[in-house]
């Protein structure tokens, strides 16, 4: 985090959190232009999802539109996860579609501080991200939303939950993973292969509501990611620190806080029940 840090103090808001275009239209119009340019600069939509439609049937109406693009894996995203597996908390990159009316949103992260972050910036990351950002640009202006705060460095937060699970195989333990996430209610997309990677992406529409009702821009992390490795003779396995969402703008003083903190401990648990032991980089 001291990384990050630097990193915006030596660039300041020339780096955001998310990148977001406003566009008009239908949202069906806004999704058609928004997969052309997409598939323009040469990235391949692997699913649509519904998420608004899927929100208000659990917890019924008030919530917007809200579209999920989820990305085919490409080069940029193996080569990312290859040098740094927490990356996989982006990772196949989701672009997100939401508002009402004729007036829409579309959006995705910021890979130049995520990536620079993760030290993995450069070549064909480097490469996802300018196609990312020139999908963007071809909807519109594209504008970069810094974050409302930095955490404090010396709490030791870190981008990705991560734990240990010693001498054991990635197969079994993502379907440990998968059957845990179940049991507590979250809804699963099937598990995508990422270079050594395997992303698994769980959704819970309570979460959604609450999140994206405070900070729509937020959808770049969504569907929730979890991950697993093999590492050895052990696995590897760690899913998005939630309470990174309280650096967005609005986040800060929401009901989003409670919420983000319950995901993290369901989360945790979740990690823990699977076998797995607290870990750090460098251990």
């Amino acid at each position: 985090m001291k990384k990050l840090l630097a990193l915006l103090s030596v660039l300041g808001l020339a780096l955001a959190q998310s990148l977001v275009v406003e566009v008009r239209g239908s949202l069906e119009e806004v999704e058609a232009k928004t997969l052309q340019a997409l598939k323009g600069v040469g990235l391949e939509p692997d699913r649509v999802l519904n998420l608004g439609e899927q929100v208000r049937q659990v917890t019924g109406p008030g919530f917007p539109d809200y579209r999920l693009i989820v990305l085919k894996p490409d080069r940029g995203s193996v080569e990312a996860v290859s040098k740094n597996p927490m990356a996989a908390i982006v990772l196949p990159p989701t672009v997100f579609v939401t508002g009402e009316g004729q007036r829409y949103l579309v959006g995705t992260f910021d890979g130049r501080l995520l990536f620079g972050m993760l030290q993995v910036y450069g070549g064909e990351v480097e490469r996802l991200v300018w196609r990312l950002e020139a999908a963007l640009g071809r909807l519109g202006v594209v504008k970069r939303l810094p974050p409302a705060m930095m955490p404090d460095p010396s709490s030791g937060l870190m981008p990705a939950l991560l734990y240990r699970v010693p001498s054991a195989k990635v197969e079994d333990v993502v379907l440990m993973v998968e059957t845990e996430l179940t049991s507590a209610g979250l809804n699963l997309l099937p598990n995508v292969k990422v270079g050594p990677v395997t992303v698994i992406m769980p959704c819970k529409s309570e979460w959604a509501r609450t999140m994206f009702l405070t900070q729509p821009a937020g959808g770049f992390a969504a569907p929730c990611r979890f991950f697993a490795m093999q590492m050895g003779p052990d696995v590897l396995v760690g899913a998005i620190e939630p309470m990174l969402m309280t650096i967005m703008p609005g986040v800060m003083g929401s009901p989003a806080v409670a919420m983000l903190q319950e995901a993290r401990q369901v989360m945790t648990g979740i990690l823990e029940a699977v076998g797995g032991v607290p870990y750090r980089p460098g251990q």
